[in-house]
Formats: C-alpha cells, sequence, structure tokens
C-alpha cells in the first residue's frame, strides 16, 4: 500500500474556485453513489497488473503533433473538455496546481473506472481549506483533443462540496499528466485555447511582449519565487485558483501587512478538503508598494491573504499567454 500511494501521490495540494451563492457544505457523497463505485472494486494486485506498461503505451499514444484545445473561464479559472470512455464529454479543470488527476465520483461512475478496495489502498487528498480521503482508480481511456491515452491513473472523491449558484468542474487535470508526458504546455487565456506539445521546442510567438522565470516542481505541481519589500517567498503557480496574487498569515506578518485589509464578504471558497464561506476564512485585499515575480515588475500590486499555500492564480494570469516549458523548467508569459 506504502509503495502504491508513494508512486502516484496522495496528495492535491492546491485548488480553490470561488463566486456568489448560498453554501450547503461539503461532505460524502451518497450512499447509492458509493455502491456503485464499490461494485466495481478491483486489489491492489489488480490494479498493478492492469497498470503494466501503461507508461510506455502513453508515450507511444502521443500525437506527433502538438494539439490545441478550447477551454472556456468558470468561476476565472480554464475548464477544458476531455472525454473517458465510449468518448462521453468529461469537463475537467486544467489546475496546475493539483498533484493528479482526479474524479468526482458521479463521474467515475458514468466512466465505469474501477478503484482499489479500500480496505488495501485509500489516498489522502490536502486542499487549501481541509482534507479528505478518497479512492485510486483507473480512468479508460481518457482522450484530450486528438490525444487518446489507453489508461491513466487517477483519485476518485468520495466527498462533495455543495453550494447553490456556483459553477465549479468536479473533475480535474493536474500537472503531472504534461509534466511527464509534454514538452511545453501552453494556456493562451486571451484566446481561451490550450496548447500540448510532445516533440517541438517551445519558441515564443509573435506577440510583443515576453517575460520569464524559473519554476520548479515539487509536490507534482509547479512553484516560482517573488519578492516583494525585502522579502522572498515560493508559491505555486496555480491555474486552479480563480484568484490573482495570494499570502497565507504567515507571510503577511513577515511582509508587515498582517493588520491590514478589509474582510471579504460574499464569497463562497470551494476546495477538497471543506467548503468555507470568505470572511469565515477571513480573505482580505492588502496592496504590496511593489512585488516582483515571472520575469517582472508590479507597482502598487494588489494580494489576497487567504487560507493554504502562498500562490497566484488565475486572475493574475488572465491576460497573459502562459507557458509551462519543461525542458527549460521556464515559464514564459506573452502578451
Amino acid at each position: 500500500m506504502r509503495r502504491l500511494l508513494t508512486r502516484f501521490g496522495p496528495s492535491l495540494l492546491a485548488l480553490v474556485i470561488t463566486g456568489c451563492g448560498s453554501i450547503s457544505g461539503h461532505g460524502p457523497v451518497s450512499q447509492g453513489t458509493m455502491r456503485k463505485l464499490e461494485s466495481r472494486t478491483i486489489s491492489h494486485q489488480e490494479f498493478a497488473k492492469r497498470l503494466t506498461g501503461a507508461d510506455q503505451a502513453i508515450r507511444l499514444s502521443r500525437p506527433t503533433k502538438k494539439i490545441v484545445v478550447p477551454f472556456e473561464l468558470r468561476s476565472g479559472t480554464p475548464v477544458i473538455q476531455a472525454a473517458g470512455p465510449d468518448d462521453k464529454p468529461m469537463d475537467m479543470l486544467l489546475d496546475t496546481g493539483a498533484a493528479r488527476l482526479v474524479l468526482g465520483a458521479s463521474s467515475a461512475v458514468e466512466a465505469r473506472v474501477p478503484t482499489i478496495d479500500a480496505r488495501q489502498v485509500r489516498a489522502t487528498m490536502h486542499g487549501v481549506i481541509g482534507q479528505e480521503s478518497g479512492l485510486v482508480g483507473l480512468l479508460t481511456p481518457l482522450r484530450i483533443g486528438a490525444w487518446t491515452l489507453p489508461t491513466y491513473p487517477c483519485f476518485v472523491r468520495t466527498f462533495e462540496n455543495m453550494g447553490e449558484g456556483v459553477s465549479y468542474p468536479a473533475n480535474i487535470l493536474g500537472f503531472d499528466l504534461p509534466t511527464r508526458y509534454c514538452s511545453y504546455l501552453t494556456l493562451d487565456y486571451p484566446k481561451r485555447q490550450a496548447t500540448f506539445a510532445f516533440q517541438e521546442k517551445f519558441r515564443p510567438g509573435s506577440l510583443r511582449h515576453t517575460a520569464s522565470a524559473p519554476f520548479r516542481v515539487k509536490d507534482g505541481v509547479a512553484f516560482i519565487d517573488l519578492k516583494s519589500k525585502g522579502v522572498k517567498w515560493s508559491c505555486i503557480l496555480d491555474t486552479g485558483s480563480f484568484n490573482g496574487i495570494e499570502i497565507d498569515e504567515a507571510l503577511a506578518s513577515k511582509l508587515g501587512v498582517q493588520d491590514q485589509g478589509k474582510i471579504v464578504e460574499g464569497l463562497v471558497l470551494l476546495a477538497v478538503g471543506g467548503t468555507m464561506s470568505s470572511d469565515k476564512a477571513r480573505l482580505r485585499t492588502v496592496t504590496l508598494p511593489e512585488i516582483s515575480l515571472l520575469g517582472g515588475s508590479y507597482q502598487q500590486s494588489e494580494v489576497d491573504i487567504s487560507p493554504g499555500i502562498p500562490r497566484v492564480g488565475s486572475f493574475f494570469l488572465k491576460d497573459y499567454r502562459v507557458t509551462f516549458d519543461f525542458r527549460s523548467k521556464r515559464v514564459w508569459l506573452e502578451w
């Protein structure tokens, strides 16, 4: 059990989406849904057998040319339409702040995903608000545009966030897949397009301005460095966050802004591990005189103090074409 969880990673580090609406809460999926999941339970040994040779099969399945997939912004975050068995559509949040592919329980049932017997292996997924247990399964197949992966390991949530008036995806395409199998990944926010490249070397395009900075992959997600007021810190570059630049309470104290900012009300934080109102989370906005990140310097920058690991989200990235170059380990902004 320990070997399996170490190999595929038990953590989902950062997913947060917000919107207006009433909070119903966070809790386990229905007993009926759980019974359907359990009807396709397999042993740890059978799971390992089905996964044998999967990595090589996925590498052979990669298209010879890059593929471009449209996305839409939901609650400010990029959502693509992938497909599962029988080519049934499956909306997925393209989340560079998530370490692994995650399916909601209902999507896993519809896709006939086999999961390992929970008595043998059970995953723990960590979000920005809390944590929850889940199952380990196999999605067979997974299609992204013209790319069909024969099979791919996934986590299946056994909990769900419940809220009215808030649109958010149940499924997450994590950062591990492009990191492992792509030469670069581009999210063009103005054009609403994601590009998965496999053999091509990344070259900046025709836009007038470019900036770049190194990134590193830690715990399965991309980290970059930021600096302000003489303080340097590391944060997740997180397309799964609707927000801009976010810091935690400890960093706010180092920057001397811990007692600043008015608490934001009327928003709902939805994350793996919980649901929380913005006022309960003490979400508040402060201004830093200057902040350096991703090869640029930004004056009078608004920064949110919020729960979880510091991160830079889609609200900051929304005006850029953003590329993760996995060969050079650099992230590029073009505009």
